[in-house]
């Protein structure tokens, strides 16, 4: 059971309230953003749930990678430089297979001058696994490369230039084309002719295209740009398809510098603003509205952080996404957890990452991609990911000229290109269900409470999912419309709850079922972990 924000609150606090719950793939007709409908389930918990929180906060569970990372490696010519993402992995409905459509560059073993030459030469590739863990490149006769007559090369260089974020869709009532895809491209950057096919190019930097397959494997293009500026002109911009058929783009938004923020000089910015995450709407995928700001860095974010990709899942009641979070200090990226109800208004319980970068040399341990979408499977969330070995932008490069001090260091005083992007195919797992929790703010002895909003609880039983450590315990009190403890279910008449517990109901000496005069509940915690609650009939 989901319950709606209090329209009465402050905008503020409605807009940061996004109720959302997770669950486990249902597939359907159309591959847009998942839809999860699970069974046994209980809503993740939002701040608009409670009225007053006393030392309490937030607790994010950090994504798990998978023990085969990384998944694939380079290892032939055209992708010896990076298995990149800037792509989509998902498990087709039509055939049951895992494919990734992803972008692949050729190593550069010296970084000469100035000139990004590895953002030229990134090739949209395909890839297929039976399982989502033992990937593999077909050998396809779509594109040739010296001393290969096959290869798993979708779209080169010569048919619109460098292609990146393709988003990709899989419509099984369309027998005839049921593969989908828009795709960045920008033959500019490789100096070519303006044109992407029969199609003239892009006014920006980079356009987006549209494309439809049979297989998944040969692309036809369909149109574009559809919009010479979708993405704001930026390089960054996945698509989604919207239950009602509709899309909506996410895609990075570089809005004006507000009053108060710092840009850290060293940061290779070229717009001189903050990187943000920008959103746009079209009913049919060629007319798109304006571009809207969804989210920017806020009071609770360091001045070196700025965002570059928000990719949802849809789930019961809203949508669950991984943001990019570049730490421009350290020329990092890694990901945070999000959550909105509307896909506008989007709320992170906290600032740590939920996946956070290894040690650097290690894949991930510069940078963390983020495919398209997470993968909600058999009760877990698996997040797709090329790992960077290498950083974003070198601070210290003394071939760049002015070198300025700051804190006590010298540091390139110029704006400069990006590093080459040396990666691999990784994976991060996380329980659905368990995304984050409310905690005590202070632990041991101390107890936290938080007080729910009033509203009439549904007839049946309060059901939890809650994590109990060793020592602590886990209660919970009905309280009335003027907030006072319903006679036979108190605290003390609530026996406390131990253990590790999915899904289990709440006794009191009253009984288990709520009491009509009940519209609050007050849960109290001690080193207690609770992510979810809801009321259920049995």
């Amino acid at each position: 059971m989901i319950s709606l924000p209090d329209r009465h609150l402050p905008p503020a606090l409605w807009c940061a309230a996004a109720m959302v719950c997770a669950g486990v793939v249902s597939v359907t007709a159309v591959q847009h953003v998942a839809e999860i409908s699970p069974p046994n389930r209980l809503p993740l918990l939002m701040p608009d749930d409670f009225e007053t929180m006393q030392l309490v906060s937030w607790r994010v569970e950090q994504g798990v990678p998978d023990a085969k990372n990384p998944l694939l490696e380079p290892a032939l010519p055209w992708d010896s430089g990076g298995v990149m993402a800037h792509g989509t992995v998902l498990h087709d409905p039509i055939d049951g297979l895992w494919k990734a459509w992803q972008v692949s560059t050729p190593g550069e073993e010296r970084f000469e001058g100035l000139a990004a030459k590895h953002e030229t030469q990134r090739r949209l590739t395909y890839l297929e696994s039976k399982d989502g863990i033992e990937w593999y490149r077909p050998k396809l006769s779509l594109v040739r490369w010296p001393g290969y007559e096959r290869t798993n090369i979708l779209l080169d260089l010569d048919s619109g230039g460098t292609a990146v974020y393709a988003s990709v869709f899989v419509d099984q009532t369309n027998k005839e084309w049921p593969y989908e895809m828009f795709v960045m491209r920008s033959p500019k950057l490789g100096g070519m002719p303006n044109r992407v096919g029969n199609l003239p190019g892009p006014e920006e930097k980079l356009g987006t295209y549209r494309y439809q397959s049979k297989d998944g494997k040969d692309w036809k293009l369909v149109e574009g740009p559809v919009h010479p500026s979708v993405g704001g002109g930026a390089d960054v911009s996945y698509v989604y398809r919207e239950p009602d058929g509709a899309y909506v783009s996410y895609f990075k938004l570089y809005p004006k510098l507000r009053a108060g923020d710092r840009i850290i000089t060293y940061d290779n910015n070229p717009r001189g603003g903050l990187r943000s995450v920008g959103r746009r709407t079209s009913p049919n995928g060629s007319d798109w509205g304006n571009d809207a700001l969804v989210l920017t860095r806020d009071w609770r974010d360091p001045d070196y952080a700025q965002f570059l990709e928000l990719c949802p899942v849809r789930v019961d009641g809203g949508q669950v996404a991984l943001v990019t979070n570049y730490d421009a200090s350290i020329q990092t990226m890694s990901l945070q957890l999000a959550a909105s109800r509307d896909g506008i208004h989007w709320w992170r319980p906290d600032r740590r990452p939920a996946l956070p970068n290894p040690p650097l040399g290690d894949y991930g341990g510069g940078m963390i991609w983020q495919m398209h979408h997470p993968i909600v499977e058999n009760g877990m969330m698996h997040v797709y990911y090329a790992g960077s070995e290498g950083i974003h932008g070198e601070i210290r490069d003394s071939r760049l000229q002015p070198q300025i001090e700051v804190g006590g260091e010298l540091v390139s005083g110029i704006q400069k290109p990006t590093l080459p992007f040396n990666t691999a195919l990784c994976r991060a797992s996380w329980e659905y269900d368990r995304l984050w929790a409310l905690v005590p703010s202070a632990g041991g002895v101390t107890l936290g409470e938080a007080t729910t909003r009033p509203g009439k609880p549904a007839v049946g039983h309060l059901v939890v999912n809650i994590h109990v450590k060793n020592g602590g315990g886990f209660r919970a009190e009905l309280l009335d419309k003027l907030g006072r403890p319903v006679p036979g279910f108190a605290l003390n008449d609530c026996p406390p709850i131990i253990g590790d517990h999915r899904r289990v109901t709440i006794k009191w000496s009253g009984g288990e079922s709520a009491p009509a005069e009940a519209v609050k509940v007050r849960f109290q915690l001690q080193r207690a972990f609770l992510y979810g609650y809801e009321w259920a009939a049995r």
